[in-house]
């Protein structure tokens, strides 16, 4: 493994602790796009798919639910915390024909035509190569088989990540993510997965954003979550460094930018998505 790909291991791991304990919450924040994502691949009964980058079991154990016990599902993750958490949840559920396997989609050794759909879920965008990446996967898919693969959109359209950002940034420097190099917002820009899947020699890609919407009770619940999740990972090393007085500061200044974001008693906090599919 890479250094990066190792870097990139470690600040899931030391996070995977908090997707295990906001687990309702994030499912809450991300259902749309698992919907899109098993619509765009047409899943039904008997499929078999393949999850890249699955984390705790998501769109993977709802695709599971979807295809039934005489489809078969794997999903693939670099942590193995992560994959600890998914294995729980597909128990607690009853679904036996999910796998998991902690590993690194890059290098996966794939059994031509062993899927008839991939998804991939925010995992594309901390890919050095993604069309390298993309181009073995396509071998895996039978001919005529979908995938589907998603990025944020651009940063002025999710509040819910850069007003964390913003917040940590007025505390300690934070660089900004550069949307050319892998992480958060790389290929955020639209078309840029739907190009990505055409230079990986897929057909009939189409590409479309999806809005979502993260729900907080208040503001310190939603920044307990972030801080315990590690902003989905890649904030994390900065959220370490912090003081008590430091946190309290970023808290303050996260309260203060969703407070727009107010409806009723409760947040809801934009967000969207770029979902990108094709054909094998």
């Amino acid at each position: 493994m890479t250094d990066e790909r190792s870097r990139a291991r470690a600040e899931w791991e030391a996070v995977a602790g908090g997707w295990r304990r906001w687990e309702p919450l994030f499912q809450s924040f991300t259902w749309p796009i698992a919907l899109r994502m098993a619509a765009v691949t047409q899943l039904g009964d008997g499929k078999r798919v393949l999850d890249l980058g699955c984390g705790i079991g998501d769109p993977t154990l709802q695709v599971a639910v979807l295809v039934g016990p005489h489809g078969r599902v794997l999903g693939v993750d670099l942590s193995d915390d992560m994959i600890a958490t998914a294995k729980e949840r597909a128990a607690a559920l009853g679904l036996a024909h999910v796998e998991f396997r902690a590993a690194d989609v890059t290098t996966l050794d794939l059994s031509p035509g062993a899927f008839d759909a991939v998804l991939a879920r925010w995992s594309v965008i901390y890919m050095r190569d993604v069309a390298a990446t993309l181009t073995r996967v396509r071998a895996a898919i039978v001919p005529g088989g979908r995938i589907a693969l998603t990025a944020w959109a651009p940063p002025e359209t999710n509040p819910w990540i850069t007003i964390p950002m913003a917040a940590l940034g007025a505390v300690r420097p934070v660089p900004a993510p550069d949307p050319r190099e892998p992480g958060i917002f790389h290929l955020s820009a639209d078309g840029e997965l739907a190009a990505t899947l055409r230079a990986a020699g897929f057909h009939g890609v189409h590409q479309e954003r999806v809005r979502l919407s993260q729900f907080a009770r208040n503001p310190d619940e939603f920044w307990a979550m972030l801080a315990d999740m590690g902003g989905g990972g890649p904030l994390a090393p900065f959220l370490v460094q912090l003081t008590p007085a430091e946190r309290e500061r970023a808290a303050r200044g996260v309260a203060e930018g969703i407070a727009p974001f107010r409806t009723g008693d409760v947040f809801r906090i934009p967000a969207e998505a770029q979902l990108a599919w094709g054909e094998a």
